[in-house]
């Protein structure tokens, strides 16, 4: 029999709750709470639903423990599991659950699977990556370090600890790579191990993270901070060099063979696109292609708008991408 434990988060977005969440969280400890897989969540198609004693839709397994939730429920014959909601947090609103699981073997290996995102041929342009991501690279390794050297801290080098952790968790959500993931989850782990009280909040704020940046590839910063990738100016203009160099409808071939049909998923939703990509733990250098050629074949559609347009004898003005097609405002040359 082993004793699996949970995050749950999310809390403060759940409609059940009406806006009673610190309400909630005051009464949950010790309260019964069931785990199941939502099948009908099109984004994140492994997301597990948490429920609380009255049968209220209150939150999700975080991202970092789902492997470990979907390896306890495959051990079930009803794909659920009952347990006990062990401590809550007001502050960075989110659960703890526990629950026996007779016959647990382990986190589940196969949630993520990476081969089809490897084995995926690209040979267009790549953008160069945004100043956001050798700053989260920086830190990163920056956190590792002076973990290792934990024991020699001063109470100055742990308030610069905590303020430099802190600043790396704000700019990580932009990451919405499988290995940012995997990070976090590792830091969480290590963090645990030190056992220091003066962590346990960035442990709550870590946890909280992937809530968050999954909240806002739908609606928010992260959304914004993708789609400028692109389509912005700079953007646009980075890749004019590469106009002549590659064939945009060779690059276009190799997006529709993009795993999961993602690129229809650009062209059909942008809206939608950004939080698919995140939820799906795509290696961080294949979403970086993805975004690149993407970015090229808008350009040249944009270009051949532009085209028809002068052909037309009308003065573009603006060129707006879409996804699947490019607008743009015009005056007509009377």
């Amino acid at each position: 029999m082993s004793i699996i434990e949970l995050k749950i988060v999310g809390i403060p977005y759940r409609k059940d709750l009406n806006g009673q969440v610190d309400e909630f969280l005051a009464e949950a400890e010790g309260r019964t709470m069931t785990i199941r897989p939502e099948s009908s969540n099109d984004n994140d198609k492994v997301a597990v639903r948490a429920y609380d004693w009255v049968g209220r839709f209150v939150g999700y397994v975080s991202k970092n423990d789902l492997p470990k939730a979907w390896g306890a429920l495959r051990c079930t014959d009803k794909l659920k599991l009952r347990g006990l909601i062990v401590a809550t947090c007001i502050e960075h609103p989110c659960i703890t659950f526990e629950c026996s699981v007779p016959g647990y073997k382990g986190p589940a290996t196969d949630l993520y699977p990476q081969k089809p995102f490897l084995d995926w041929k690209y040979s267009g342009p790549v953008l160069n990556l945004p100043e956001e991501f050798d700053n989260i690279a920086y830190m990163r390794e920056e956190i590792k370090d002076r973990l290792d050297e934990r024991e020699d801290w001063s109470d100055e080098d742990l308030e610069f600890f905590l303020e430099l952790a802190y600043r790396f968790v704000r700019l990580s959500k932009y990451d919405i790579s499988g290995e940012m993931s995997d990070y976090r989850k590792e830091l969480i782990t290590n963090l645990k191990a030190a056992d220091c009280d003066d962590f346990a909040a960035l442990v709550d704020e870590l946890t909280m993270t992937e809530s968050r940046t999954g909240r806002e590839t739908m609606n928010g910063g992260v959304l914004e901070f993708w789609t400028n990738q692109m389509q912005s100016k700079e953007t646009r203009k980075h890749l004019m060099v590469h106009q002549q160099e590659y064939n945009a409808e060779k690059v276009e071939k190799e997006l529709e063979q993009f795993p999961e049909s993602m690129y229809f998923e650009w062209k059909s939703n942008p809206e939608l696109f950004v939080s698919k990509l995140y939820y799906m733990h795509i290696p961080r250098q294949v979403i970086w292609f993805l975004v690149s050629g993407i970015a090229f074949v808008e350009m040249e559609k944009a270009i051949a708008l532009k085209a028809e347009a002068d052909k037309s004898g009308k003065q573009k003005q603006n060129i707006i991408l879409t996804g699947d097609h490019a607008t743009y405002n015009e005056n007509s040359n009377n």
